[in-house]
């Protein structure tokens, strides 16, 4: 068998001036056979938005769905979360969410950086194996010890702090109203009076703005730079791309080229996009080197949020991007029939499958087996063990402690039992999901204990056998007593024990 250290993983979930860093005190262990590594996470994109996952679906993702003729489709893979940040969390540090600060609701702006800068991180690990680093996108997950107090002196600690050379954020996402980045340290384009910001720039205090229809074209910009800035040594590139959150403000390109209304050329555009990575890797000759996945970071969002269309920094307001931006999402479903989440329960937000569950495809010419499916379920946290299994690198004991090493199945051994036979989602109401094997235990949710702590042991909860139905339409709780027991007391010893190994 071919040596796993000539194999590149690429990871898609969605400026570029270079830092050259290494982690501190350890010498680079790099070779030249590493693969380089894509990490693109799109947002709220869940699997009825893309067609190889929904087949009923009018979305139109050829780039994606070519993808997946090339590589292996996960049918059952999950965030660790049904929202942004905890699911952020989960990715980048192999941890469940429910480890960090993240627990009850997403990072804010004012938020203190969730991960601790001690963490074994995925970027942090690849750095000690000689990679050149970079996180593009959307951050969401805080700055700073105790917030950032002056917008305008350094932003710090934050993702140059965790492992990565090069950072480009948006310090929430495209709805946050910084019309701007905070590149590594610094917020970009403040005028140079501007010395003391506690709060988010005005654009009187910028010299020019962030376009809310222009970040993924930007993103996905730099982020072929990136790669062919770096097309001769090893790269781990995290490009955290916007679409398709709120807002949905599809580049001008792209409006009315679908038959979803705005919702659905917003999902055109994000296809387009993972096209470009896709042929800058053919241009480069990387693509035989690379692995590609495409993820989401949680499920797709039921209805728009109140927030949509507010406040709307435009480069381009043709087609009546504005106006439609605010209903985007509620006219895909009501009036073009769209179901975000195929045939799922539930929505972003929720810890019904549809909360929770994920498109998420790996390409590895090669390597990883054409138009080939897994029925394994893969959560988001298992990267980072999954990335030091293809590099044949042992993890440090006290890092991805829910991670879990997936690369037999990427390799296309003969794996028959489950790698992962518990794994534990979140929502942002403090309530769980617990899956194990084909049963998920689902807590239900109840607005007097939202966003505090509860007793697992006592709060109310459905069963549900997914193995036959999957759609969860039949609570089983009241058949299944001493399961339903089981499952709260191995739920609860796992939260407490720290780690799930």
């Amino acid at each position: 068998m071919m040596n796993k250290m000539s194999k590149l993983l690429i990871l898609l979930i969605p400026s570029l001036s270079c830092i050259t860093a290494s982690a501190a005190g350890v010498e680079s262990t790099m070779t030249t056979d590493q693969p380089n590594i894509i990490i693109i996470l799109s947002d709220d994109v869940g699997v009825g938005d893309i067609k190889t996952f929904y087949k009923p679906s009018k979305v139109t993702t050829p780039n994606i769905d070519k993808l997946a003729r090339q590589g292996m489709s996960f049918t059952q893979a999950y965030a660790p979360a049904s929202v942004c940040s905890p699911s952020r969390y989960g990715l980048l540090t192999g941890k469940y969410p429910s480890r960090g600060p993240v627990r009850y609701a997403p990072a804010r702006f004012d938020s203190p950086l969730t991960i601790d800068t001690d963490m074994v991180t995925l970027p942090k690990f690849l750095q000690q194996q000689g990679y050149k680093t970079a996180h593009l996108g959307k951050w969401h997950l805080g700055y700073g010890e105790t917030g950032i107090t002056n917008w305008a002196g350094d932003i710090k600690p934050s993702a140059p702090e965790i492992g990565f050379d090069y950072s480009l954020g948006l310090p929430t996402n495209h709805s946050d109203n910084f019309r701007s980045y905070v590149e590594n340290h610094k917020l970009l384009w403040l005028k140079d009076s501007v010395t003391n910001l506690p709060n988010k720039p005005t654009k009187n205090d910028l010299k020019k703005t962030r376009f809310d229809d222009e970040v993924d074209s930007t993103l996905t910009s730099k982020a072929i730079q990136f790669m062919k800035t770096n097309k001769d040594q090893p790269f781990f590139l995290y490009l955290a791309l916007v679409a398709v959150h709120t807002h949905v403000t599809p580049h001008k390109k792209f409006r009315g080229t679908s038959e979803l209304g705005q919702f659905g050329d917003y999902i055109n555009e994000l296809d387009h996009h993972v096209g470009e990575i896709m042929a800058t890797l053919e241009e480069l000759n990387l693509a035989d080197n690379t692995i590609l996945v495409f993820a989401s970071d949680n499920g797709g969002q039921e209805r728009d949020h109140h927030t949509a269309g507010k406040n709307l920094n435009l480069k381009d307001t043709s087609q009546q991007v504005a106006e439609k931006s605010k209903t985007a999402k509620t006219d895909a479903k009501e009036k073009f029939g769209h179901r975000t989440n195929g045939d799922l329960s539930g929505y972003k937000s929720s810890n019904f499958e549809g909360g929770f569950r994920v498109p998420f495809i790996v390409r590895w010419p090669g390597k990883v087996a054409k138009n080939s499916e897994s029925k394994q379920v893969f959560v988001l946290t298992d990267i980072l063990a999954t990335t030091a299994g293809l590099l044949e690198k042992d993890l440090p004991k006290s890092a991805g402690g829910d991670s879990f090493d997936f690369s037999s199945v990427l390799l296309g051994e003969n794996v028959t039992k489950p790698i992962r036979t518990t794994s534990i989602f979140q929502t942002p109401n403090g309530l769980f999901a617990f899956r194990q094997v084909d049963w998920k235990l689902r807590y239900v949710p109840d607005s007097k204990t939202k966003g505090k702590a509860v007793n697992l042991l006592k709060v109310p909860v459905e069963l549900y056998n997914l193995a036959e139905d999957p759609y969860e339409k039949n609570d089983v709780a009241s058949l299944h007593p001493k399961r339903v027991t089981d499952m709260r007391e191995l739920l609860v010893a796992q939260l407490e024990r720290g780690h799930s190994h």
